[in-house]
């Protein structure tokens, strides 16, 4: 393949314009979704602690500040729990489960670009090589000799398309997996949280419901043993 240049193969195959075109979209998505991610740590025993400590205070307007301050995407689950504490717990889990669902569409925003790529990449690389083998045979059945030099072109074009293909395939299949990984273990970080504040909701309404009642005081943490078990 001596004498035909990288600069050359692109002006001549469209499949190889087509690759670079990709590989372009995956860095680009690649580098978004890693920026996107960035916020996504956060204590969250820390919180619930703070959380429930402010709420056994009566404070939960300092809860919705916490949450608030946190800003991540756990936080503005147990948000809305606390906002909507006051409505039945079946009602105020099926709003948190909504939002759970809206933040995981968040997430998984523009992911499905990576898997189309990671997938479609080595097909297109697989079209290009039959194209280039294709116009091998066609230069060295118009040249009418069997000169390698004729042939070069049309093999150098089969081969780079492969290459490209996989290369381009490979990170954004390791890509997609990693951040899928990512998205589903921080989901069920959120879910965690999200059913002990349910508890702890609970808890508190039987909480003033028995103290109404029996006109003495209840312990909280006796309640959430009876919850749990």
């Amino acid at each position: 393949m001596a004498g035909i240049s990288f600069f050359q193969l692109v002006k001549t195959s469209w499949a190889i314009d087509l690759l670079l075109a990709l590989s372009v979209f995956a860095v680009a998505v690649l580098i978004d979704r890693i920026w996107a991610y960035r916020g996504l740590r956060i204590d969250e025993k820390r919180l619930m602690e703070r959380v429930r400590s402010a709420m056994k205070r009566g404070k939960s307007d300092e809860a919705i500040y916490m949450c608030e301050s946190a800003n991540n995407p756990l936080a503005d689950v147990i948000k809305i729990g606390i906002e909507y504490r006051k409505l039945p717990v079946e009602d105020t889990a099926e709003l948190v489960d909504g939002a759970m669902l809206r933040i995981k569409t968040i997430l998984e925003k523009r992911l499905s670009i990576l898997s189309t790529i990671s997938f479609i990449a080595p097909l297109l690389g697989l079209l290009g090589t039959v194209l280039g083998i294709i116009r091998a045979f066609r230069d060295l059945a118009v040249s009418g000799s069997g000169g390698p030099s004729v042939v070069m072109m049309g093999v150098a074009e089969a081969l780079v398309t492969t290459v490209l293909g996989i290369l381009i395939a490979i990170p954004a299949s390791i890509g997609y997996n990693f951040f899928i990984n990512h998205i589903r273990t921080f989901m069920v970080r959120i879910e965690i949280a999200a059913k002990e504040l349910l508890v702890f909701i609970d808890a508190i309404k039987r909480k003033g419901k028995e103290e109404g009642e029996k006109g003495k005081k209840v312990d909280l943490s006796d309640l959430l043993e009876e919850k749990l078990k």
